[in-house]
């Protein structure tokens, strides 16, 4: 089987996702991109993660062409593939409707910056794409552009889109979006939210690049 191991990797991180709260039935789409081949590993539309096979996953190029596999590849094919374009650093793609992040997508304030984490994560605000029908050429044109060179994005009444240099970490980052907008809700709740500027998101970011982690 064609990348087969890639295509387990997809799976469970799609499991993962359901079973952290990120995603619910079988909402959400996960990719990979195998760096070798240059292929993309994505979910099927509309499959339950929990029976989901390795044959399951659809193996495509970044045009969009099937290479491998059976089945529909998620309605969300194009925002994977827009992403790999534009990006040469993105090896992993989540987009999930986590309930808080979502909420944050839904309304017209801007989303606050208020954790150390995800400012050092974004090195800048959190930015929200404008909405579009799901699955649409336009949904996922607008939402990588909106993305840029940042890690995360949140996209209007539908929820939010995480890439990274892995699957892993690309799940990584969707958590802590969902855990940031869960406290920012919070402290929303509390009182006034104290905003950390761009200028020391930057530097936050600059500085965990630096220090963070093993050598």
């Amino acid at each position: 089987m064609l990348l087969e191991e890639q295509r387990r990797q997809v799976i469970e991180t799609a499991r993962e996702a359901l079973q952290t709260g990120l995603i619910m039935l079988t909402t959400g789409n996960f990719s990979l991109r195998d760096p070798e081949t240059g292929y993309m590993c994505i979910t099927p539309s509309g499959m339950d993660y929990q029976q989901v096979t390795p044959a399951d996953i659809v193996v495509m190029d970044t045009k969009g062409t099937i290479i491998d596999g059976d089945r529909k590849p998620s309605i969300e094919g194009s925002l994977h593939r827009f992403a790999y374009e534009k990006r040469p650093d993105i090896f992993g793609v989540c987009h999930s409707h986590s309930p808080y992040a979502t909420a944050w997508a839904s309304v017209e304030e801007p989303f606050p910056l208020i954790v150390a984490e995800l400012a050092g994560m974004l090195g800048s605000n959190l930015m929200t794409a404008p909405f579009f029908p799901m699955g649409s050429m336009e949904l996922a044109e607008v939402t990588i552009r909106v993305l840029g060179n940042q890690n995360a994005v949140l996209m209007s009444n539908h929820g939010q889109l995480t890439v990274g240099p892995s699957l892993p970490k690309a799940l990584a980052h969707a958590r802590l979006i969902e855990e940031a907008a869960k406290i920012a809700c919070f402290a929303k709740s509390i009182g006034t939210p104290r905003i950390i500027s761009e200028e020391k998101a930057e530097s936050l970011k600059k500085w965990l690049a630096t220090h963070y982690g093993q050598q």
